[in-house]
């Protein structure tokens, strides 16, 4: 079968078809996985163990012999006693699930009816096994062993602990105080306490029998040095032997399971039946009624689907909300059939002038022409009647549906969503999104990890790229800038790049306060500071002030967003940098190279690695000149310019040297989660950086926060660490890092090109 399957016998492993799974710990279908997981050297330690314990249980007289020992005792309280169960009790937390191994060993080898020459075995076998580690086990079941049926047990203690830990002020360390209750429980089960006992203690009479504990309850104790792998080899040796002399006492073939075949022969059955009858076919007849029934109800889900009627959509509701800048946007409601799934799409003050087209309604007598009735309604009477009833796990397939086929609308960037209107789409998009993660029962950032194809072995925490100094459209100054960010790339961590961004966004708004006084610490749209300053340089002084008086400065890089567009004269093709200066506006242009030149200005005096939108969306040749001067150290980031669009991507990748070397990935530039996974797909294939970011109109959804973990994206800008629309993002990224634990990677120094 194996050489069928393309399989070159040099790399077939072997093993007796007459050995269940359960005995194939140390056999090669075992120690291979085994060593690849945890080392070659771990696993040769593990089977020195259990070599060790083989050579004992050959050699030891049987007085001595401790796998024999123990299936004598078992035999007797099983067979001689009758007791019907047995407990396995580990007090470490490393065996987990070696209980459930023990329980598979016994009862899958000895729960047998008949004995080696078919007659049926004169008494009962087996016992049923269940446990679980320490003092989880103690607050679970052992109220009915103590005085309940009698359960025979086994403890299983260690000398050392794995991670020994003693708290100041407590008079015992934790393994001493877990140990205390291994050495008291095997007395409290054997000697009990008496009536007599209890009065003694004062105990009102009505509850003295509550208090009663017969005791004369058997178990068995074994303490160990260390659970290291030559003792886990040598104890799981010690119950594999131990099950076979219960076998041979019974009579029985303890390496036989053929109680297990008639459920599976049944289960093809049932597996042929629901092949036809997904097909409309098929005969019910055949299996009992309860089983009709429920089998009737399951297929009246849809197929294909993980977490069955989970994944159908059965509503979809679209209204009018507000974002954080008070203007009109979409907000829906997907309802499957069990569960309400909400997301709400931002919007941009500062937009490229090729982004998804975001539908307003234009009715200036109605909050200013901003209002978002026709796309609600668009919502609500086009896509709606169109998804329901589809499965919210097809994501590429539904955004197919509402970008080409109900909207259908088309310029030469590719689809435009003119008709529709980008924000009536992608409101549904990411609801549709949020309800797949649901019905594939996964965190929304490991569901967007697998539609984009990504590993989920680990995940990357992005960079905060936060805008502390506000400007351009979205300030009432006169700073022509957009954006001047900080980026704590030094942090190993994403809380503590938190940390770190918010003692220098508080420090600076000491700085400012002092400089400018208390009028100056207004905030953007965004939470930044906008002090009334117009060069761009003395901004950066005073950023830079902050982070050296914050005491980050060897953690802290700097960043900004220029939004070039925002002041290009494009009929004289030249950048005005105090266009909101009305004294200075017209006087001062520059070219591009000239532009350039300045911002190579910056790069040379302050620690700057990452530059937004510095030429305008149209001015290719200065974007690939600027990139291909600068890209090998700073993040050129196309935002207006590639407005997330696979095809202005693709122009930008186009020649010997790319336009910039990063995405700026907004997802309601281009409408769709399908398109933005995409865009960013794209862009890491060739290596460039990936920053998700937020717009000026933001909402209390979080969707960016997922979506930069589960794209691996390295770099998120939502803003300063302040107003609750950008925090949320940012509280549930420390939200998922706290989830991940060891799985979270913080992109850190890496941020261009984290983990892909």
């Amino acid at each position: 079968k194996t050489k069928a399957f393309g399989i070159d016998d040099a790399n077939v492993f072997g093993f007796w078809d007459w050995v269940g799974g359960r005995f194939s710990v140390c056999s090669a279908v075992g120690v291979l996985p085994l060593s690849l997981q945890y080392g070659f050297d771990t696993v040769r330690h593990f089977l020195d163990g259990a070599h060790a314990m083989d050579k004992h249980f050959a050699e030891a007289p049987m007085m001595q012999n401790l796998p024999t020992l123990m299936g004598l005792l078992t035999v007797w309280n099983a067979t001689m006693l009758g007791y019907e169960g047995y407990a396995v009790l580990p007090y470490c937390q490393a065996l987990v699930r070696f209980v459930a191994h023990i329980q598979q060993l016994d009862m899958e080898s000895n729960g047998k009816r008949v004995q080696m020459d078919g007659t049926v075995c004169p008494t009962s076998t087996g016992a049923i096994y269940f446990g679980e580690p320490g003092t989880n086990g103690q607050h679970s079941f052992y109220q009915l062993m103590h005085q309940g049926r009698t359960i025979p047990a086994d403890f299983i203690g260690f000398k050392e602990s794995q991670n020994p830990i003693m708290v100041e002020g407590e008079p015992v360390s934790n393994h001493d105080e877990l140990m205390s209750n291994f050495f008291a429980q095997p007395d409290a089960l054997a000697l009990g306490k008496t009536a007599e006992e209890v009065r003694a203690e004062g105990v009102p009479e009505e509850l003295v029998q509550h208090k009663v504990f017969t005791g004369d309850r058997p178990s068995l104790s074994l303490l160990l040095p260390i659970a290291s792998p030559f003792v886990l080899g040598q104890l799981l040796a010690l119950y594999e032997h131990r099950t076979a002399v219960q076998g041979w006492v019974w009579g029985i073939n303890s390496f036989d399971q053929w109680g297990v075949e008639l459920g599976k022969s049944l289960g093809v059955k049932v597996r042929q039946f629901l092949s036809e009858a997904r097909q409309g076919a098929g005969n019910v007849s055949a299996f009992q009624r309860p089983t009709q029934k429920l089998m009737g109800s399951f297929l009246s889900c849809p197929l294909g689907a993980p977490g069955g009627g989970r994944c159908k959509i059965i509503s979809i509701k679209a209204r009018e909300i507000f974002d954080s800048r008070g203007n009109p946007t979409v907000e829906v409601d997907l309802c499957t059939e069990s569960q309400l799934f909400r997301a709400a799409v931002p919007s941009g003050a500062s937009t490229g002038i090729y982004e998804a087209l975001e539908l307003r309604d234009g009715d200036k007598t109605r909050l200013l022409g901003k209002g978002c009735l026709k796309a609600v309604d668009n919502v609500n009477k086009l896509i709606a009647p169109h998804l329901i009833g589809m499965d919210v796990t097809q994501q590429a397939a539904i955004d197919k549906i509402m970008v080409e086929l109900l909207d259908g609308s088309k310029n030469e960037w590719g689809w435009s969503k003119s008709v529709l209107g980008a924000n009536s789409i992608l409101a549904v998009s990411m609801a549709v999104c949020r309800a797949g993660a649901a019905a594939s029962q996964m965190p929304l950032y490991q569901y967007i990890a697998k539609l984009s194809g990504k590993p989920m072995d680990r995940f990357v925490m992005p960079v905060p790229s936060f805008n502390v100094i506000n400007g351009g459209s979205h300030a009432g100054n006169r700073l022509a800038c957009q954006e001047f960010m900080i980026l704590p790339v030094g942090a190993s961590s994403f809380r503590e790049a938190m940390q770190i961004g918010t003692e220098v966004y508080h420090t600076l708004k000491g700085v400012i306060k002092k400089k400018y006084g208390q009028d100056a610490c207004n905030v953007g749209d965004e939470g930044g500071f906008a002090p009334n300053v117009v060069e761009c340089d003395e901004a950066l002084e005073i950023l830079m002030q902050a982070i050296e008086k914050s005491g980050h400065k060897a953690k802290v890089k700097i960043g900004t967003d220029v939004a070039a567009s925002e002041f290009y004269l494009g009929d004289q093709k030249k950048y005005d940098l105090y266009w909101k200066d009305k004294e200075k506006k017209g006087k001062s242009l520059m070219t591009s190279e000239e532009l350039a030149k300045y911002y190579k200005g910056w790069v040379e005096k302050y620690p700057m690695v990452s530059i937004e939108d510095p030429f305008d969306q149209d001015d290719w040749d200065a974007y690939r000149l600027f990139t291909g001067d600068i890209g090998e150290g700073v993040q050129v980031v196309g935002d207006d310019l590639l407005v997330t669009n696979p095809k202005r991507i693709a122009k930008a990748m186009e020649g010997d040297q790319p336009a910039c070397n990063a995405l700026l990935l907004k997802v309601n530039q281009i409408g769709s989660i399908t398109e933005a996974i995409e865009a960013c797909k794209m862009c890491q294939e060739k290596g460039w950086g990936i920053m998700v970011s937020h717009r000026s109109g933001e909402t209390e959804d979080v969707f960016i926060a997922d979506l930069a973990v589960g794209l691996r994206a390295g770099q998120i800008k939502t803003g300063a660490p302040c107003r609750s629309e950008r925090n949320a993002k940012y509280n549930q990224l420390l939200r998922i890092e706290e989830e991940l634990g060891d799985k979270a990677v913080y992109a850190g120094l890496n941020f261009r090109k984290p983990l892909t």
